[in-house]
């Protein structure tokens, strides 16, 4: 059983590598935000500014891009949402583009090299928007109909340049040492309903649980690695029903604390109107739950 949980785990991991093996084509877009001027063929204006970012593990990509939302072009804000993806079944990475107009563009993206060409049907027309290298910070972009390394008809010419990176960071996971990995995992399950996932090393001494969007627990356990367990570094969770926890955790035999110590008491002195309330784990770590709207 375990040697059949480890294969189809590791088919798993084998799966979601060979996605983000075909979706590095889009690496040096990654970290910036791209501008791009110019005029279509017909003489209506082209203004576009867009950043890319992984998602899920890094299996998709997410397109914010904003440009003109209304047909006079005089207002200019978010108006494309796009998603590139690997699919398996067709071998190909796929992208679909959802328009403030209420439009969904759908097609194919291929790669020549550091080049980039999104290829889809407009109309009875296939069309090419084409990303092509010059250097880290600048892509030729054209737009028409490419066939067989030529470019029939050309409705657009310009380049997107790139600004400094930004970093548009998230929070992923939380890691702390444990010296009984059973008994601790046992209570973030247990108190806090964690779901428990596989780490993906198969390696023992580990426990990982999944948390709200994404983001991770992670119990790593070592001997004879002494850590001060002071309340001021903490783990905090959020949760729209703390009162619904604090009685939780009373039937679970667990105490809970205000911020100065006053036991089976809740903080509410923060100046936003948040409450809090602290408990401690097997390991004497320390846990702030409080009812903060994210």
């Amino acid at each position: 059983m375990k040697m059949y949980l480890a294969l189809i785990f590791g088919l798993i991991f084998l799966t979601l590598s060979a996605q983000q093996d075909r979706l590095a084509i889009f690496d040096h877009l990654m970290g910036k935000t791209w501008k791009a001027e110019g005029e279509w063929g017909d003489g209506t204006k082209f203004k576009q500014e867009t950043s890319f970012r992984y998602s899920l593990d890094s299996t998709l990509i997410i397109a914010e891009s904003e440009g003109f939302t209304d047909r006079a072009q005089t207002t200019f804000g978010p108006r494309n949402h796009g998603i590139r993806k690997f699919d398996p079944q067709t071998n190909s990475v796929k992208f679909w583009e959802f328009d403030v107009f209420g439009g969904v563009t759908e097609g194919t993206v291929k790669s020549k090299g550091k080049d980039i060409m999104y290829v889809y049907d407009y109309g009875e027309s296939t069309i090419t928007d084409y990303w092509e290298y010059v250097d880290d910070s600048t892509y030729n972009f054209i737009v028409g109909s490419y066939k067989d390394g030529t470019w029939e008809q050309t409705y657009l010419k310009t380049q997107f340049l790139s600004e400094e990176p930004f970093f548009e960071f998230q929070f992923d996971h939380y890691a702390i040492l444990v010296a009984n990995l059973e008994k601790t995992g046992d209570f973030y399950r247990d108190v806090f309903s964690l779901t428990e996932i596989p780490a993906p090393n198969f390696a023992p001494g580990y426990r990982w649980f999944q948390m709200n969007n994404g983001t991770q627990l992670h119990l790593i356990e070592k001997e004879g690695i002494e850590f001060k367990k002071d309340k001021n570094i903490h783990l905090c969770l959020s949760t729209q029903n703390l009162e619904g926890f604090t009685e939780h955790v009373m039937a679970k035999g667990v105490d809970f604390y205000d911020w100065p110590g006053n036991k089976n008491s809740i903080s509410d002195r923060r100046p936003d109107g948040v409450k809090q309330i602290y408990i401690q784990d097997p390991e004497g770590y320390w846990i702030e739950i409080n009812d903060a709207k994210h």
